[in-house]
């Protein structure tokens, strides 16, 4: 999982965002997850809140974990500051909306803390070990996504009408895959609701995109 590199990097530079980027509103829900994860002795011993309200982070020598790794990511965050990883550089970020399906998908967060995207659950921890695998395929595929987004496969926000171009570029057919057809059956439930014949409406757009896929 690409996310889980960042865990283990090695590597980290810190850079004030520019003015115009920098958080500028108080974030009570970062503060709350920050607070929760200094419960942990280990990590609260890292931590120094300044005067001003920003915090300082020490790396130290240790092994750096998930949970510290989140910690770090939530301070860097609320500082306004920047910071790069080894293998993250050129990294398109995810948009709300991909955001959303991801939590759709998982339950878990999609955060974007100092410009690098982060999973969390509500109470700022890492993903429970049994949830790695299905967090990790979620992550994959909102890669994906941004990747085709980028580079001119569609535009906005992903729907049950351009995820046929994704599938056709990844060479997947609707029915084959049991976690495409949970996208397909969230992103249909976004846009018909569930009292307009949804489980109908999947059915129609499965058979449109395997026309897609096949032609």
């Amino acid at each position: 999982m690409q996310i889980q590199s960042a865990y283990g990097a090695s590597s980290y530079s810190a850079t004030t965002k520019p003015a115009s980027t920098a958080a500028s509103e108080e974030r009570p829900d970062l503060e709350q997850m920050l607070e929760n994860l200094r419960k942990d002795p280990a990590i609260d011993a890292r931590i120094t809140e300044n005067e001003d309200g920003s915090y300082e982070y020490s790396i130290g020598a240790d092994i750096r974990t998930a949970k510290t790794f989140a910690a770090h990511a939530i301070i860097t965050e609320l500082n306004g500051e920047s910071f790069s990883l080894i293998g993250t550089e050129g990294w398109i970020l995810p948009s709300d909306s991909d955001a959303q399906l991801f939590k759709q998908l998982t339950g878990y967060n999609l955060l974007i803390l100092g410009d690098h995207p982060v999973v969390l659950d509500d109470d700022g921890f890492p993903p429970a070990a049994a949830d790695e695998a299905s967090v990790k395929q979620a992550f994959d595929f909102i890669t994906h996504i941004t990747l085709c987004r980028a580079e001119g496969y569609f535009e906005g926000d992903l729907t049950s009408e351009n995820i046929g171009a994704i599938l056709a570029a990844y060479n997947i057919s609707p029915g084959t895959d049991s976690f495409i057809d949970r996208v397909l059956e969230l992103l249909n439930k976004s846009e018909t609701g569930p009292s307009v014949g949804a489980e109908h409406a999947q059915r129609d757009q499965i058979n449109e995109l395997l026309d897609i896929v096949s032609a």
